[in-house]
């Protein structure tokens, strides 16, 4: 993980309410981090690029060169009208534009069809039987053990280029090369290496074909170019040939169907009496007469609806006692009139006669005489128009009733012709049916005729393949592109991986947020003339020493600063510097940290309490017989087992003879008592432990000390290691002051970008020596 990313573990490592150890420092990703990660696994990095390299270049020369040839085919979405008005049986085109990208689609997948490259394989004769015959054929063309070499030596040379282009040369006896051809499937051969590439708004099609072979690829091109055409136009072909055969037969039938119908309709006529007169004017002219009929009967009827009226009023008149004369058919009679003003004449005469004459006066006899005649012809004449309306009234009624007979006989003959007329119908539908099928059919089956000798076709061949002069595989650039960016993409993967599973302790915030515990500080890495030489444990212990004014001096002197400041109330006497492990520093900080408090004016003396592996009186050079084990078991006295360094201010008490039981001499009231005496002897106690996680040293003392400083190396210390040392710290009720850093690299060409603070401040003020020590 990067250097500002803390590793995961258990939340609240400090019992105290610390922050969770997973929780992340900033909002989002530190950019800087993640840089700072990429150039401490560089070297990840690059070994994953150049591998990656190294495998394409590999690739690249060891792939077959592959070469693709082109053949350009054009397919019309109609096929070209040379008969005009004749409509082709097999529409080879799409006839709709909203059907065009179904039918180009479909045309693709005819093209790398099996029946396509059936087709091809037999044009180019690399079907399996074809390819056996022809091996056959060729004869042995060499002994048995020539034969056992090479299956194709003796061979016909282009039976051997076409045996070796299929890949038949690593046949290894001249019988495993029969088997192989008995199974071979040229049309899956053909298939595998065909591959259809629409050119985008446009009509064509490209017909591409790779193989190791170019020659041999511009053969299969175009034979498969060539089986297409061929297939889409046998197609139509054998579909029109097909038509025109159904169309054939369907003719003869519909011609029989017509005569049949044509003979039956003639005899229906013939039966029906409607040869001479058609049948629609026979309709018509009984409809004609019909409606004749209804009108002479509608008449007839009015008339006789009126004489009877007539009759009515006649009869009740005379039942009434009225006058005849008064009727209105009387009254209108013209002798009628006549003989009523007669009678009106002769009866003014009478009149005048009886005022001068006697009635028994011959004149008046006479008068009333020619009187009673005239009464006698008006009743007469009354008498025969009554008469003639009573005939006329039953001619009227004779005359509707006959009517009404004729007219349902016409009617009974109207449903008689509609009965024939739908037998008719039928019959001449029938006719008119098989004639328009036999007409329609006859024409199309003219019409395919035509178009099946016709051999044109909307598919041809716009531009064949021809031999490619490069490979189009393998593609240098491109491999090599993909080789970089998988590389790259593997490199820094690699590199977070690895950065990612390192769950040492490198920053201050991993300190803060793993530990729970203050950050104190960091002590620079320490390193020779160059870089890669080790240095010797008593120079890396005394540089700060020898070089007061470096970044490892300012270093340590800001954590003395850091540690006076953390109690003021009360001062920090005996201190007790521990780790998880060895190796990690201790004894480097302890010297550090002595050395500085000294130099700030403080009494200080270092205790080596590691009393299993002791190594402070080899670092200040002085001698190890008497020390703290002596004064311990009081073999010597405390000031007598004290030793004076080179460094002002500093003394040793070294560890002294080593025990055979350290952990129990820590127990001890003794010990207690040479703490006391320390204490009142010294500012400072500074006592340098054996690893925690080693030994129960360490736990003992920090029970007892006013503080204790926990040394963590930079990259090397693993932090569940560093929490099990402050667990087990803490399980004491030891006091953890905090913890120091160490061995961290500043160089800011290395470092994250976390510590080139640290690297521009503290190599400000580094002198000329300092900065010549510490050169790259």
């Amino acid at each position: 993980m990067s250097s500002l990313t803390p590793f995961p573990g258990p939340a609240g490592v400090n019992g105290q309410g610390a922050a969770s150890p997973g929780a992340e420092l900033d909002a989002g990703p530190d950019l800087r981090a993640l840089l700072g990660v990429l150039l401490r696994r560089r070297w990840f990095l690059v070994g994953a690029l150049g591998a990656a390299l190294l495998l394409g270049a590999l690739v690249t020369i060891r792939a077959p060169r592959i070469f693709s040839a082109r053949a350009l085919m054009l397919i019309e979405r109609e096929t070209p009208e040379v008969l005009s008005g004749v409509r082709e049986v097999y529409d080879l085109g799409t006839g709709s534009y909203w059907n065009a990208q179904e039918y180009y689609q479909t045309q693709y997948e005819i093209i790398k069809s099996r029946p396509v490259a059936e087709r091809a394989a037999a044009i180019l004769g690399i079907n399996g039987p074809s390819l056996l015959a022809e091996l056959q054929a060729a004869g042995p063309g060499s002994t048995q053990s020539a034969l056992a070499a090479d299956p194709l030596s003796g061979l016909p040379d282009e039976l051997r280029r076409k045996l070796e282009r299929l890949g038949f040369g690593r046949a290894r006896t001249r019988e495993t090369l029969d088997e192989a051809l008995g199974k071979f499937d040229g049309a899956s051969f053909v298939r595998g290496k065909v591959l259809v590439n629409p050119i985008k708004d446009s009509r064509l099609v490209e017909i591409a074909v790779e193989d190791r072979d170019p020659a041999f690829a511009a053969d299969v091109a175009n034979a498969v170019a060539q089986a297409y055409e061929e297939a889409n136009l046998d197609q139509k072909i054998a579909f029109t040939g097909t038509a025109v055969d159904w169309l054939t037969t369907q003719v003869a039938d519909l011609k029989q169907k017509l005569e049949d119908s044509e003979i039956r309709l003639h005899e229906f006529k013939k039966a029906n009496n409607i040869v001479s007169v058609s049948l629609e004017d026979k309709r018509t002219m009984t409809a004609e007469t019909l409606s004749q009929l209804n009108q002479s009967l509608s008449t007839t009827k009015a008339r006789r609806l009126d004489l009877e009226s007539q009759r009515s009023r006649i009869a009740r008149a005379r039942q009434e006692g009225l006058e005849a004369v008064t009727l209105q058919e009387i009254v209108n009679s013209h002798v009628v009139q006549q003989l009523k003003l007669k009678l009106s004449e002769l009866k003014q005469e009478d009149a005048e006669i009886s005022k001068r004459y006697m009635p028994e006066h011959p004149k008046a006899v006479a008068v009333r005489e020619r009187l009673n005649m005239v009464r006698g012809d008006l009743e007469a004449e009354i008498d025969r128009i009554l008469k003639s309306l009573e005939g006329e009234y039953k001619q009227a009624v004779d005359t509707e009733a006959r009517l009404g007979n004729a007219i349902e006989e016409v009617k009974q003959e109207a449903l008689e012709l509609n009965k024939k007329e739908i037998d008719y119908n039928r019959l001449r539908r029938e006719r008119d049916n098989n004639q328009a099928l036999y007409d329609m059919v006859l024409k199309r089956e003219k019409e395919a005729s035509l178009t099946r000798m016709l051999k044109v076709n909307n598919v041809r061949r716009h531009e064949a393949a021809r031999e490619p002069e490069r490979p189009v595989r393998p593609r240098v650039a491109l491999n090599m592109l993909v080789a970089l960016i998988l590389g790259l993409l593997g490199g820094v993967g690699l590199a977070f991986l690895v950065d990612y599973l390192d769950n040492t302790v490198k920053t201050q915030q991993q300190v803060e947020h793993l530990l729970g515990l203050p950050f104190l500080g960091v002590v620079p890495s320490i390193h020779g003339e160059n870089r890669k030489q080790t240095m010797e444990v008593v120079e890396r212990d005394h540089y700060m020493i020898q070089n007061p004014r470096s970044s490892v001096a300012e270093c340590c002197r800001t954590i003395r600063t850091n540690l006076l400041f953390m109690s003021p109330e009360k001062e920090l006497k005996l201190l007790l510097i521990t780790s998880g492990g060895p190796r990690e520093g201790k004894s480097t900080v302890v010297v550090a940290l002595a050395t500085t408090m000294a130099q700030a004016g403080s009494r200080v003396v270092v205790v080596d309490s590691d009393m299993r592996r002791p190594r402070l009186h080899k670092s200040f050079n002085l001698p190890n017989e008497k020390g703290l084990s002596t004064a311990i078991l009081g073999d010597s006295r405390l000031d007598q087992a004290i030793l004076h360094t080179a460094v002002p201010g500093v003394d040793l008490l070294p560890c002294g003879p080593i025990p055979p039981n350290p952990a129990e001499l820590l127990h001890t009231d003794s010990f207690r008592g040479v703490l006391r005496d320390l204490s009142a002897s010294y500012d400072r106690v500074i006592f340098d432990s054996p690893p925690v996680g080693a030994v129960t040293d360490a736990t003992v003392l920090g029970s007892m000390v006013d503080g204790v400083i926990m040394v963590v190396k930079a990259g090397a210390t693993p932090w569940p290691a560093a929490q099990q040392v402050k667990r087990r710290l803490t399980d004491v009720n030891a006091r953890l002051l905090g913890v120091v850093l160490n061995d961290v690299d500043l160089d800011a060409r290395r470092a994250g970008a976390y510590y080139q603070q640290y690297y521009y401040y503290y190599r400000y003020g580094e002198d000329d020596a300092g900065k010549r020590r510490r050169a790259v």
